[in-house]
């Protein structure tokens, strides 16, 4: 019985917060440090750096219009 309430109170917290994620998002990164740490850390995987570089400095950038 114990192990069924659990699950139902993880599954509504998780339901709670993929409701609410946008308000969570923003209260975890509002402050500075905690949106410098998650920066980081965003970086340090492997392809995500090399990604992000390439839409904010192409390789063949397109010509000016």
């Amino acid at each position: 019985m114990r192990k069924v309430l659990s699950l139902v109170l993880l599954g509504f917290g998780g339901y709670y917060l993929f409701q609410k994620r946008y308000r969570v998002l923003n209260l975890l990164l509002g402050n500075a440090l905690s949106r410098q740490l998650f920066v980081s850390a965003l970086m340090n995987i492997p392809g995500v750096k090399s990604r992000m570089m390439n839409l904010v400095f192409p390789k063949n950038p397109s010509p000016a219009s």
